[in-house]
């Protein structure tokens, strides 16, 4: 009796459930991610976006009666008032300029040709001019990589209060890495509109995905 319970406990210890192989599933959706570091923080601790600096006190007079350059005449110059040496995204993007709206000395005149003058409707398209200059394609295709939009690449071009795309670049299979560009921008100035005063102005970057 003895004999039997001994071959019974032994059957018992070799004979348990295998608790292997288990299986891990990890499954979603990876969003479109950007990254053009403003701040240095985080993985990435260096700063790839700067913004330049510019105040309308530093106007002198040689902005009101500048010689014509790339199509624009009597202007305030402000190149590299954006900069970026490291732009990356996962994915086929679009990137848009906004002009705000201005802020004018309480004795600015808007009346007349809106175009002639700096006003807050937007339709101020020849008053706050871009170019933009990419350094740097960021994909071994540059056709696929960072190109600029429309002529923004060619000269200075209006903004108005809408969101306006001017880069591009990316596609549906792979997006881009290292890709650099510079913002270049006119303010133009006028004898005769241009009083002195308090002038203020935003202008915003935004990056979508593109379709």
């Amino acid at each position: 009796m003895k004999r039997i319970l001994t071959l019974m406990l032994f059957s018992c210890l070799f004979s348990g459930v295998n608790d292997g192989p288990v299986t891990v599933t990890v499954a979603g959706s990876v969003p479109f991610i950007v990254s053009f570091n403003s701040e240095g923080t985080g993985q990435d601790a260096s700063v790839d976006f700067t913004k330049g600096t510019a105040s309308f006190a530093n106007v002198i007079d040689d902005d009101y009666d500048r010689v014509t350059e790339s199509s624009v005449t009597n202007y305030m110059d402000l190149p590299n008032i954006m900069l970026c040496n490291d732009f990356d995204a996962n994915h086929k993007f679009v990137v848009k300029l906004l002009k705000g709206a201005w802020t004018l000395p309480a004795n600015y005149t808007t009346a007349g040709d809106a175009t002639l003058r700096k006003n807050t409707g937007g339709t101020d398209i020849g008053q706050f001019l871009v170019k933009v200059n990419v350094t740097s394609a960021g994909y071994s295709d540059a056709t696929e990589g960072l190109s600029q939009s429309g002529t923004f690449g060619d000269s200075y071009t209006g903004l108005t209060e809408v969101a306006t795309e001017v880069i591009s670049g990316g596609a549906n299979s792979h997006g881009v890495e290292d890709g650099a560009f510079d913002i270049d921008a006119r303010i133009l100035f006028d004898w005769l509109t241009d009083i002195p005063g308090a002038y203020s102005i935003d202008l915003t970057i935004s990056v979508e995905q593109g379709s």
